[in-house]
Order: structure tokens, then C-alpha cells, then sequence
């Protein structure tokens, strides 16, 4: 593999590259420059269409079926990251409720205790979920 760099300020910024066949490189590659550095942003898919969600619009991210969505509104995109890694990257606006579930907490509409002296989330669309004991009590001490 080869690397040129070429610094001209007066030309438009064109990131080029040539590979034998896709793989994961250069697929994070894609991803990086689509998102023009922007640790902000995240590539997503709708349907199979590669899109960049910006993390200030996503109120959760879930798994379905064994697959990692960000729920945005009501409309969920694909993300082909496993929850931990998304974790790793994500500001500390987010906040981990449960094994399966990242929520948003500007998208906090309340906390509602349940029959089983458990605790559920509710965000502004109206989704719920629950929250773990463990994730609780770390989302109290951030809170007081």
C-alpha cells in the first residue's frame, strides 16, 4: 500500500483511493471522510443506504433482533457497530441504561417507577424502557 499527500490551498480537497476489494479498512476509511473528522457523526444505514446521523438527533440507541438501531424521532437506522464500541466513542450526554439499551439524556422526558419497584424511562416520542438497578444508581450519583 502506498500513501501520497498533496497540500495545495488553492485546490478543493479530494481524498481518493484505489483498493483490489472492499474490506474493513476502507470501509472505516469511507466513513472517516464522509464524516469529515467529525467525531460528532456517525454512519448509519437506511435500508442500504449509507448516511451520516449527527449524535445531537438520536434519542437511543437499542438492539433489535440482534442488531444495533439508533432511534431518531421515530424513525430507526442501522448501525453496524456492536453497542459497546458505539459507547466507547459516544459524549457523556449518553448515558448506558441497561445491557441492551444508550439513551440521549436531553431526550429524558421522565423516570417512572414500575409495580416491581423497578425503574422505566420514558423519552419525549413516547418510547420506554427499562432501567437496570446497576445503571440506576449511576445515573442518580451523576444527577445529584
Amino acid at each position: 500500500m502506498k500513501f501520497k499527500l498533496f497540500i495545495n490551498p488553492n485546490s478543493q480537497e479530494i481524498v481518493e483511493a484505489t483498493v483490489h476489494r472492499k474490506n474493513d479498512f476502507s470501509t472505516q476509511l469511507e466513513q472517516f471522510v464522509l464524516s469529515n473528522g467529525n467525531s460528532n457523526i456517525i454512519p448509519a444505514y437506511d435500508d442500504k443506504d449509507l448516511i451520516m446521523l449527527n449524535l445531537d438527533n438520536i434519542m437511543m440507541f437499542t438492539i433489535i433482533e440482534n442488531k444495533v438501531f439508533a432511534i431518531c424521532n421515530k424513525k430507526q437506522y442501522h448501525i453496524r457497530k456492536r453497542l459497546y464500541q458505539i459507547e466507547e466513542t459516544l459524549p457523556t450526554n449518553f448515558w448506558r441504561i441497561n445491557k441492551s439499551t444508550i439513551i440521549n439524556r436531553f431526550y429524558i422526558d421522565e423516570f417512572k417507577e414500575t409495580k416491581t419497584s423497578g425503574v422505566n424511562v420514558i423519552m419525549t416520542n413516547g418510547l420506554s424502557d427499562y432501567v437496570s438497578r446497576r445503571c440506576f444508581s449511576k445515573i442518580r450519583k451523576e444527577l445529584n
